[in-house]
């Protein structure tokens, strides 16, 4: 089965190899294990915590461009045309956290606009010039010049991810933004009680708006007892979402760290790496239909960021 994963943390993996001296990082190191797990869509994001310079923004996507373009198996979306259904690895290009982005709001979104990235959040965890993550000040949401950020994002139909942010920032998003609104890489907080989760309402206002939430194969997004991130749980997520929203609303984001640190650490007990990633698959052939799995599996993702982008 091909897979569309809504995110993967390729782009810092990228930055953080290069300044250690290797090159052709995505051929060597994440195209094979992508097509073993059989991803055909892969949003590749340029992850910022916190602490970065738009300068060292700007440096990781550029990054993840220049080893795109090394590659000849993986073709860059530019546009919705972009977007098939071959059978080659599609790269879609995003943003996690915008702290880089203090000042002069509008011609640095233009700058990710013309270099391609198609989604984006305000925040990771933390507490920007522009909006609130998890770990920020729950009471404080988006900035003005966070506003005006989602206001130039509509104007591109750039995609509003809101996985990251907390609960005032998503509200003020969804009270806002008039483009596409997701998330890219959340689970259900109903069933894990992690602040990186979506509660009820929220999953609800999404799917009002003909949002997807991508399933986060984390494995502290999935269950607070250790011994139950595995997949079987991971499947209960969206068996959980399919009863509360709809299968239409429900894709894959599975937030692969892609070879930094111990990143496969932080995945499910028995899939760690995407080459292991059908054995979502094989699980939800137990509780899903065929049409049901191809849905979830690449067939809502393709269809949204169709509909989305110009």
């Amino acid at each position: 089965m091909k897979l569309f994963d809504l995110h993967a943390d390729t782009g810092y993996a990228v930055m953080k190899q290069r300044r250690e001296g290797k090159v052709n990082i995505i051929t060597q190191n994440q195209l094979p294990k992508r097509k073993e797990g059989g991803f055909q869509w892969v949003c590749m994001a340029s992850y910022f915590e916190g602490t970065e310079s738009w300068e060292e923004m700007q440096e990781m996507i550029l990054a993840l461009h220049e080893e795109n373009d090394r590659c000849l198996q993986v073709h860059s979306v530019k546009t919705k045309k972009d977007l098939q259904q071959e059978d080659e690895l599609y790269a879609i290009y995003t943003v996690e956290g915008m702290c880089g982005i203090c000042d002069d709001v509008e011609a640095k979104i233009d700058w990710l606009y013309e270099h391609d990235i198609k989604i984006a959040s305000l925040a990771w965890n933390d507490e920007n010039a522009l909006a609130t993550g998890v770990r920020g000040n729950p009471m404080r949401g988006l900035s003005d010049l966070g506003r005006k950020v989602i206001s130039r994002m509509g104007e591109h139909h750039m995609i509003v991810d809101v996985s990251h942010a907390n609960k005032q920032t998503f509200w003020d998003i969804m009270d806002c933004a008039t483009g596409a609104v997701m998330a890219t890489h959340s689970n259900a907080r109903a069933l894990c009680d992690h602040p990186r989760n979506l509660d009820d309402e929220q999953c609800k206002a999404l799917a009002k708006r003909d949002g997807i939430i991508g399933m986060v194969g984390c494995g502290a997004f999935v269950d607070q007892d250790p011994n139950k991130r595995d997949v079987k749980h991971f499947i209960h997520h969206m068996k959980y979402l399919r009863d509360l929203i709809g299968i239409e609303h429900i894709a894959l984001g599975l937030d692969f760290m892609d070879d930094y640190d111990d990143g496969e650490s932080f995945m499910l007990n028995d899939m760690r790496t995407p080459a292991q990633a059908q054995r979502i698959i094989e699980e939800m052939k137990h509780h899903f239909s065929e049409a049901e799995i191809k849905a979830i599996a690449y067939e809502n993702a393709y269809r949204f960021l169709k509909q989305s982008w110009r």
